[in-house]
Formats: C-alpha cells, structure tokens, sequence
C-alpha cells in the first residue's frame, strides 16, 4: 500500500514539473512507521482488557485467557535491546496476573485485573512511557 501511495506521488511529481527544466528534483516521501509485533500485540492485549474491564464491572462472565497473550514472550520490540531480565520478569508476572483474573472468582477478579494493569504501567514505566495515560484508564475504581 505504501508503495503505491509513493509511486503515486511521484508520478505526479513528475508529470506537474515543467519539461523545459532539464533537472528534476523530487523529495523522498516520508518514512511511515511500521508497528513491531510486540507493539500489535499489546494494542490487541489493551483491547480486550477494556472488553474485559466492563464484564468485570458487570459482573458478567469472562472469556477464557487470550492464548495469544503468550507470545508477549518471543514478540519482536519495536526496541529489541529492551527485552531484558526486567521486561522478562514483569511479562511472566503479567501473565500469571492475566491468568487469575480469568480464573478468579467474580469478587475477586477486580483485583487481579487491576493487578495486571499496573504491571503495564509498572514496565511501561521503564520503557515506551507514551501509553501509561491510556493503561491507566484501565484500572478498575
């Protein structure tokens, strides 16, 4: 699709020059930015927690635990240098929490939810800051 718009661009570029000029210069269009797996991953993880989030709040019954939600573990970063001890560490703790909340009783499952959401914030603190307003929502009051 990018490929297309770029070509687009420059033919038209080329086709508005004015042909009596023997030099043409064209601009490079602009890099478009290309989610990493992880960042899909966590986009996907962010909208089904808000899914999940009003069930909790309704006390309706849950879907089972995404399976999807493992790969946060082998997911490419859009940084791949970040995927340390820490990062490690938190993942494994967020899909234990991930798990509970699913298997929790409904009295409980807020706590666990909540619990999980603040392992988000609590990584994203570390690293990729920009998306902690909107985890924050997440939260369960």
């Amino acid at each position: 699709m990018h490929r297309i718009a770029y070509f687009f661009t420059l033919l038209f570029l080329m086709l508005s020059c004015d042909t009596d000029k023997k030099e043409v210069k064209i601009e490079e269009a602009p890099i478009m930015y290309e989610a990493s797996e992880m960042t899909l991953l966590m986009r996907g993880m962010y909208e089904f927690n808000k899914a999940a989030r009003l069930q909790i709040i309704n006390k309706d019954s849950l879907l089972p635990f995404p399976e999807e939600f493992l790969l946060i573990h082998k997911a490419v970063l859009t940084d791949p240098s970040e995927r340390d001890k820490e990062f490690d560490t938190i993942a494994e703790q967020f899909i234990k929490a991930q798990k509970a909340t699913f298997s929790a009783k409904s009295d409980s499952r807020s706590y666990h939810f909540n619990k999980t959401v603040n392992l988000c914030i609590s990584c994203h603190e570390t690293r990729c800051t920009g998306p902690i307003p909107k985890i924050r929502k997440l939260l369960i009051h």
